[in-house]
């Protein structure tokens, strides 16, 4: 009789250690995944505020002075919350949006260096559209792994929360709902 109790603790031990072990492995597989598709909405950051430093130091060769607003991009690191990374997006796009003008105004627009840098901001603007994307689809899986049992005791213990959706409106896109009009 002994014997069949220790079969049977034996076998609960094991059930138990299987469902912690996979559900460590579902939390840990989903953070990882979230965590890269984060790092490539940095990328596409660190592109956007690398051409409107080419354009703007190309403004400034040509004698053209201008206040901008602080490059937000040094708040950019590992492990940025969606709502860093939304803010180093908007400063970007306000940076971009006082020196493109300025630079066609100046006759650089036919310049090679800074079409290439606004080509490439455009290019970077998409980019950013897509990784956000593809990192709300895996915050959401993430955050669905960690809200079922008992994913959401060892998420809790290990201290892990549900993450935050990254929003990115290109200009274009946010004037049009302004002002009512389809893009």
């Amino acid at each position: 009789m002994l014997n069949v109790v220790y079969i049977a603790v034996t076998i609960f031990i094991l059930i138990v250690g299987y469902l912690y072990m996979n559900a460590v492995h579902k939390i840990n597989k989903a953070d990882i995944a979230a965590k890269d598709a984060g790092s490539d909405i940095d990328t596409c950051l660190w592109d956007l505020n690398h051409n409107v430093s080419v354009v703007y130091k190309a403004l400034q060769e040509k004698g053209v002075e201008l206040e901008l607003p602080e490059d937000q991009s040094s708040l950019l690191g590992l492990g940025m919350t969606p709502t860093v990374q939304q803010l180093v997006a908007k400063n970007a796009e306000e940076r971009m949006n006082i020196v493109r003008p300025e630079a066609e105004k100046a006759g650089l627009a036919e310049d090679e260096a800074v079409a290439k840098a606004f080509t490439k901001f455009d290019n970077a603007r998409n980019e950013l559209i897509a990784a956000g994307l593809k990192y709300n689809k895996l915050a959401g899986r993430f955050n669905s792994v960690i809200s079922g049992f008992p994913a959401s005791m060892i998420a809790d213990h290990k201290h892990k929360s549900a993450k935050q959706i990254f929003i990115y409106q290109p200009p274009a896109q946010a004037a049009s709902e302004e002002d009512g009009t389809v893009v």
